[in-house]
């Protein structure tokens, strides 16, 4: 008898959260959601892996990801010029929460 080993997702990537503006800052204290969020990661990480971290790690409910490639900037120091590293950003719109609770039961 051989045993099957059921794959397992354990994401091996940094998924870091853009600090939030003081206009999302304020509609979440409103509402107490967002909408969108935007996250800092490497450049190899597509979309159907963030997508599916956010699902099942954290347990957010992902409506599109969108991405964008951005190159390191250029500098310059005083023993010659460098790069700093690519990255990508991450853009993320998530589902509204569904209301629960025990008032909607039928009486």
């Amino acid at each position: 008898m051989s045993w099957r080993r059921f794959p397992t997702f354990l994401p091996n990537f940094p998924l870091k959260l853009i600090p939030l503006s003081e206009a999302q800052q304020t509609l979440y204290e409103k509402t107490g959601f967002l909408k969108d969020l935007a996250f800092k990661t490497l450049p190899q990480v597509n979309k159907a892996e963030v997508k599916q971290f956010l699902e099942k790690a954290h347990g957010l409910k992902v409506e599109s990801v969108r991405t964008l490639n951005v190159e390191g900037k250029k500098k310059r120091s005083k023993t010659g010029f460098y790069r700093r590293v690519d990255y990508k950003k991450v853009f993320v719109s998530l589902k509204e929460p569904t209301p629960t609770g025990g008032a909607t039961a039928q009486q």
